[in-house]
């Protein structure tokens, strides 16, 4: 073998230990598998997502705590565009946030298309994420019967931002702390100048 092909084939290895390694981290946030969860981000690790914004160790008890509140969100998430620099990598991958839930006694099904967006970083030769953040796309929600009609005060859901409007209505509700300055799809300067710096981050070394 050339070292042509040696280097493409380690190039190639290195994508898909990062693409399963993303994969990884949500199935076993969703299959409570916490060890594993954990084992998927270096302790300096930061993550931002709807409900929470903070480091890596805290995330999982967070995570935890969360589900005994509000349980069943599943996550999907589908192999990602990752760029590697040695031992750096940026990968973003699409996804989706779906749970069921009573909302003024209707239930109702919701659906969030989004983007996970990581920065990875190989430490002692294993990847494991250093960023973790979410880039909205846009939600939908449902009344599992036909028959009934959403009930939400639209007036007042159009006031919340479309890429995840669904999601921020009910959040409010339940009483957290949602962010209102998410990265999204619907501001796309602010999403061009993160791209920027997460590329400018990917071409640094040492």
């Amino acid at each position: 073998m050339t070292s042509k092909s040696e280097a493409r084939l380690a190039a190639m290895l290195d994508r898909e230990e990062i693409r399963d390694l993303v994969s990884k981290e949500r199935f076993a946030r969703d299959q409570g598998l916490w060890d594993v969860m954990a084992g998927c981000f270096h302790p300096d690790a930061h993550i931002r997502t709807s409900w929470y914004d903070g480091n890596g160790v805290d995330y999982i008890p967070a995570t935890q705590k969360l589900l005994e509140k509000v349980p069943g969100s599943k996550h999907w998430i589908f192999p990602g565009f990752v760029q590697t620099n040695s031992d750096r990598a940026t990968v973003e991958s699409p996804g989706m946030i779906f749970n069921r839930t009573v909302l003024e006694g209707v239930e109702v099904d919701y659906h969030i298309f989004c983007r996970y967006h990581c920065r990875v970083e190989r430490r002692d030769d294993t990847w494991r994420l250093l960023t973790f953040e979410v880039i909205f796309e846009r939600d939908v929600m449902r009344a599992l019967d036909p028959s009934n009609a959403l009930p939400i005060d639209w007036d007042l859901l159009a006031k919340y931002r479309p890429t995840y409007r669904f999601l921020a209505y009910l959040q409010d509700r339940r009483g957290f702390n949602l962010s209102h300055d998410l990265l999204g799809d619907d501001r796309p300067e602010e999403l061009q100048k993160f791209h920027d710096g997460e590329n400018r981050w990917l071409k640094e070394l040492g």
